[in-house]
């Protein structure tokens, strides 16, 4: 009995399940031949609803629609309209253009459009100048107003109070998108839509980047892990840490988050440390052999930060994102960072005492006399803190009118440098104000050899000028035998006259920069000029005598007869 039962229940709901679909066949079939002369659930024809209606009804919707059709722009502060003659609109709804969207329809694909809308548009219901309508938004005053604030992006900023980088929110503005209201104003006069909403459509100028955008939230959490890194310069005995905010300064990033640096703003920081650090064209202290400090002239010697090598290392170092102690990149170094960059080891090159010493490792190891520069033709030896450039071993030296072949050349300053000047047989003195070099610190050929043996390219060098410690040893040595030999001259007489000459020949082959230490050429000018008058007298006093003693003979004759 049960057994049946079964059977019969799933007869039932055969049969019920037979008629029911039955019931749902003549309902599909029976709306896809309604919709073969009707439009679709859920559709429009340009703007105006067409659903389930028929071509005659959707003609009297247009014909109403297009009856005095406008479009009005609003905004918040008035509304504007586009002039349907401006744009030459026309409207027209005849039943053969509704009929021919109809019969586009396939009638038994109704059943989509229950849940999807189906809009139609026909230019020859909705036609107008496209190009005029883009000149008629331009001239809309909303347009050619200028905008009260301008859409911005989101971004990102260094905040100090928050020491790190932090999102700043998008600006919505009131800028007009041209483009879009001419995009929307064309879609919505073939809608047959009575109005635009600028505010509502959104037709002002939208931000491309909001602050909830993933790819800025990652940009800004990259810049603060850069920032995070610690630079310290340890420079000597003194150390250099970036702050924060300098080195957020020098980073930047676009919208797609790509990071990059800022090079005017690194360059600047590194010019701020060259002022600092830089020792190059600074005058040094230098307490010198003769027991005073002078101040030496700045030169080519020294430190000097790399501009561009130091901005190449920094990026580096950021891209690497790890804490750094260093020091600068150095286009050129010195001996010490502490104290007197040239450190204990230099030459020294005392102008005024035409003397120079050479120092290694504190101590005075090499001293002798030079010839600097010319005063006079004012081819001088420029003071200064200079460098030796390199050193080479039989050199020939060029001038506008001058060859010279040395045997240890030295460079430091503008083809000035130290070399041996055989040529000379004396240095020291004051030889360099009339007879000097072309610029030049002239050595005894031994002196150069000596120092060149010390020296290298880098090696300091410290020219300068001491009043009070000219050398005129050499002058007075070379004077001495003149002014013994006029003093020895003594009282002029008629024997003086080999003295006098010997004195003078003496003094004419003296240098002329000697001469001015006889001191006694008086002496021997008043002998010079004394001597003739001398001979003469003798002279005359000699015949006097001679015919006196003439007489006396001639008497005495007459006497005897």
């Amino acid at each position: 009995m049960l057994e049946k039962m079964k059977v019969w229940n799933w007869k039932k709901i055969g049969i019920i399940s037979g008629i029911a679909a039955l019931v749902l066949a003549v309902i599909y079939v029976g709306f896809s031949i309604f919709f073969q002369s009707h439009f679709f659930f859920r559709s429009t024809v340009n703007g105006v609803s067409a659903s389930a209606a028929s071509v005659d009804t959707v003609v009297e919707r247009l014909d109403e629609a297009t009856e005095g059709y406008e479009l009005t722009i609003v905004e918040e502060d008035g509304e504007e309209t586009i002039d349907p003659e401006s744009i030459d609109l026309v409207t027209t709804a005849d039943a053969d253009t509704v009929e021919a969207l109809v019969k586009k329809q396939n009638g038994f694909a109704w059943v989509k459009y229950l849940f999807t809308d189906k809009d139609y548009e026909s230019e020859r219901i909705v036609s107008f100048d496209e190009e005029k309508l883009a000149a008629e938004i331009q001239n809309l005053e909303l347009v050619k107003r200028e905008a009260t604030t301008e859409t911005q992006n989101a971004s990102f900023e260094y905040s100090d109070s928050a020491k790190k980088f932090v999102i700043v929110d998008e600006v919505y503005g009131d800028n007009v998108d041209v483009d879009q209201l001419t995009k929307k104003a064309s879609e919505a006069i073939m809608s047959l839509e009575p109005s635009l909403d600028v505010a509502k459509d959104k037709l002002y100028v939208q931000p491309t980047v909001t602050a909830d955008s993933e790819e800025l939230k990652d940009t800004v959490d990259s810049l603060n892990d850069k920032i995070g890194m610690s630079i310290t310069y340890t420079v000597g005995d003194a150390t250099e840490k970036v702050d924060t905010e300098t080195i957020a300064s020098w980073i930047v990033a676009d919208e797609k988050g790509d990071v990059s640096y800022d090079e005017s703003a690194m360059r600047e920081f590194v010019k701020t440390m060259e002022s600092t650090y830089n020792t190059v064209g600074k005058s040094k202290s230098l307490a010198t052999s003769y027991g005073t400090t002078v101040t030496v002239a700045a030169g080519n010697y020294g430190w000097k930060i790399d501009e561009d090598g130091e901005i190449a290392q920094l990026k580096e170092d950021l891209e690497a994102g790890k804490d750094v102690s260093r020091d600068f990149v150095y286009a050129q170094k010195a001996a010490s960072r502490s104290g007197n960059d040239y450190g204990n080891s230099y030459v020294e090159v005392n102008i005024t005492a035409q003397h120079v010493y050479l120092y290694v490792d504190g101590s005075c190891v090499f001293d002798t006399d030079c010839v600097t520069g010319n005063v006079a033709h004012n081819t001088i030896t420029h003071n200064g803190a200079y460098a030796i450039a390199y050193c080479e071993k039989d050199a020939t030296l060029r001038g506008a009118n001058y060859t010279s072949e040395v045997s240890y050349w030295m460079p430091f300053h503008n083809g000035e440098g130290l070399h041996d000047a055989s040529w000379r047989s004396r240095f020291g003195g004051t030889i360099y104000k009339t007879s000097g070099s072309h610029g030049c610190v002239n050595l005894p050929t031994s002196a150069a050899k000596t120092i060149f043996s010390y020296v290298s390219a880098g090696f300091p060098v410290l020219v300068y000028e001491l009043p009070g410690t000219e050398n005129t040893k050499p002058e007075t040595d070379l004077a001495q035998p003149v002014i013994d030999a006029i003093n020895a001259i003594g009282e002029v007489t008629t024997a003086s006259g080999d003295a006098i000459t010997a004195a003078r020949a003496a003094y004419e082959a003296l240098p002329a920069d000697a001469k001015p230490y006889v001191t006694n050429l008086g002496t021997l000018e008043a002998a010079e000029a004394a001597f003739p008058g001398v001979v003469n007298q003798a002279a005359i006093d000699q015949a006097a005598a001679e015919a006196a003693a003439a007489e006396a003979s001639i008497q005495s004759e007459g006497a005897t007869e």
